[in-house]
């Protein structure tokens, strides 16, 4: 073999490798993006969460700042049934009155898995809610029926946590008016938080 084609020969051999580990390193990186984004057997999530209330009882808005949590049973890739939780709590009402919201909710998520690093989910929830307003020595309380309908999107992190970036839910809820009649309540709640994620399926 001459000093052309011994040359020839390794730079084709130099070649073949390089692209040999490029694949390798590629693979590596699917596999891992797959691994994070795997579906795992259960998922508790705690969050912030803001409540832009329509308060049909007095005819206003509110904000509201408070928490909720969520624990999700993963059935398949795609679907889970979720039970959510929430209190959240008045700001800005006048000077000795205090009232905290409070919703319980449950129904499905459905997930997607065709966004690359994030796991965007929908879900519609049923359940009831409780407002608790006190002034002075005098405290009042009901229940109502509450909805929620939305979505949001999570990002796995390694190990057993992701980030929910953002989840964004229409908040219904039907608590009465003063003088006792039906009334609705269309709102807007927003969250973020961490998921903790466990088993993998």
């Amino acid at each position: 073999m001459n000093r052309k084609n011994a040359t020839a020969l390794v730079g084709c051999i130099r070649l073949v490798s390089a692209a040999l580990a490029l694949l390798g390193f590629f693979a590596g990186t699917a596999r891992a993006q797959r691994d994070l984004a795997s579906t795992t057997q259960l998922e508790i999530s705690g969050a912030y969460s803001y409540v832009r209330a329509n308060a049909a009882n007095s005819g206003g808005t509110f904000n509201l700042n408070g928490g909720s949590g969520s624990f999700a049973c993963n059935f398949t890739d795609r679907f889970s049934v979720v039970a959510d939780g929430g209190a959240y709590r008045f700001s800005g009402l006048s000077n000795g009155l205090d009232s905290t919201m409070y919703t319980y909710l449950f129904g499905p998520r459905i997930r997607i898995h065709k966004f690359g690093h994030v796991i965007p989910f929908a879900q519609v929830l049923l359940g009831g809610g409780r407002l608790n307003a006190s002034s002075g020595n005098v405290n009042a309380g009901e229940n109502g029926f509450s909805m929620a309908a939305g979505g949001g999107v999570d990002l796995p992190l390694r190990g057993h946590f992701a980030v929910r970036l953002v989840e964004a839910d229409y908040l219904l809820t039907r608590f009465n008016r003063v003088d006792g009649s039906s009334a609705t309540q269309n709102d807007l709640r927003i969250s973020t938080g961490l998921v903790f994620r466990f088993g993998r399926r």
